[in-house]
């Protein structure tokens, strides 16, 4: 059965990648985003940072007739807080003002609309939806809550770790409750939840969501330069690469205490490529073995992902990490936890190690190094792997879950697998 789906969203999250699913199986209605950058694009790429990001919200897949955007709004806001310094409870006060204008934007383009409730599905964001949601229900529309990260639960661990880590984090705070209520209100307003991961799942359980309101679809990954990887590192130094916010969530911390049980092997080489947003001291006293490379342009980040051999993420808390993926794409082997999206198969494109050990995480390093065979075998089962991640695979499961919904059969009973 064929649905017409209206996608809001704020941002290119995931290069668009949900609302492009549908479209490429001709079942989008509309995407709303808050800017979309009709024309001018190769004018703004010449201009400042700002400007030239203003140009990314854009994707040639999506013709300029099915989206709706609220440019002048956004443009506007942006312009205002340019200059301005946000504490932390601040960023997140500003997060509702953005969310709750959004979606009250796109509630008042949806509201003369008709609809029909066999056909039509909203799909939105958390914290850019509730009002749309609330609209929807009155015209008897499904509505599905995509929640990209384990909520609440993330941030008393990342709370909890600051603790245990002093000095470390660069900024350190709470976001304020009305946050998460708006975030709760969302999850009980819509029919249904969406999660990229069971480690989000259960977070969401424990913050009162019903299990059989929710289903799990990965997130979808499409590299932008296909080309044929050759992994061949069979004497060589191991490099092993993190790339992601360097941050106490990431693991950052346990992969500095390996990195120091790891200094007496010449051959591992650990290599941090992000923004970073610990304290410069850690940095400083970190292993000679570690090097941090800082914000990486996307053109170097491709560089390193075919330099390096083994990719890291000894993540405390992600709702998926597409950078799994990424890395998997240029057949790199993915050392992780079981706190993320389920993409690695343990000793088969990678290992899963414990969260917070960082004894294990060494040893995971260490049995790449010394096993090369392994390391090759694991690099082409990983190559492999990427490719289950495609767009239209991640449009059909959020169908087969609307399917599931309306037949009412419970949502938790779907088995998801990369």
């Amino acid at each position: 059965m064929a649905f017409r789906w209206i996608v809001s969203q704020i941002g290119a999250r995931q290069h668009y990648g949900v609302p492009r699913g549908f479209f490429y199986k001709n079942e989008l209605r509309t995407l709303y985003t808050e800017v979309w950058c009709r024309w001018g694009r190769s004018l703004l790429r010449r201009g400042p940072k700002s400007m030239r990001a203003l140009a990314s919200r854009y994707h040639p897949d999506l013709p300029n007739s099915k989206v709706v955007s609220f440019n002048y709004h956004a443009i506007l806001s942006e312009l205002k807080n340019r200059t301005r310094q946000f504490s932390f409870e601040e960023q997140y006060l500003e997060f509702l003002r953005v969310g709750r204008r959004f979606a009250s934007n796109v509630a008042d383009h949806l509201r003369p609309q008709q609809f029909d409730p066999n056909l039509d599905v909203f799909f939105g964001f958390n914290t850019g939806c509730l009002e749309t949601f609330d609209l929807m229900k009155e015209r008897g529309v499904i509505t599905i809550c995509d929640q990209i990260d384990p909520g609440e639960v993330e941030e008393q661990l990342v709370f909890e770790e600051s603790l245990k880590w002093p000095g470390w984090q660069k900024q350190i705070g709470r976001a304020p409750q009305e946050y998460w209520q708006r975030m709760r209100q969302e999850w009980a307003a819509s029919s249904m939840v969406m999660v990229n991961s069971e480690w989000s799942k259960q977070a969401l359980i424990k913050q009162g969501v019903p299990a059989e309101k929710m289903f799990i679809v990965p997130v979808a990954y499409e590299a932008e330069k296909r080309h044929v990887v050759t992994r061949k590192n069979m004497d060589g130094p191991l490099v092993v690469l993190w790339i992601g916010t360097v941050i106490l969530r990431k693991g950052i911390q346990y992969l500095i205490e390996a990195a120091r049980l790891l200094q007496g092997n010449p051959r591992i080489r650990i290599v941090i490529a992000g923004p970073n947003m610990i304290s410069d001291a850690v940095i400083a006293q970190a292993p000679k073995n570690m090097e941090f490379l800082g914000r990486l342009t996307r053109d170097m980040t491709e560089d390193w992902y075919r330099r390096a051999d083994v990719f890291v993420l000894p993540t405390l808390s992600d709702g998926f990490a597409i950078t799994q993926v990424e890395a998997m794409a240029q057949a790199m082997p993915v050392i992780t936890t079981p706190c993320c999206g389920d993409v690695v198969t343990q000793g088969v494109d990678g290992l899963i190690v414990p969260v917070c050990d960082a004894p294990a995480l060494a040893r995971a390093i260490e049995t790449l190094d010394q096993d090369r065979r392994l390391l090759r075998e694991m690099s082409y089962r990983a190559l492999d792997k990427s490719a289950h991640f495609y767009l239209p695979r991640q449009a059909q499961m959020v169908e087969d879950a609307v399917l599931n919904f309306r037949a009412g059969v419970p949502l938790d009973q779907l088995q998801v697998r990369a």
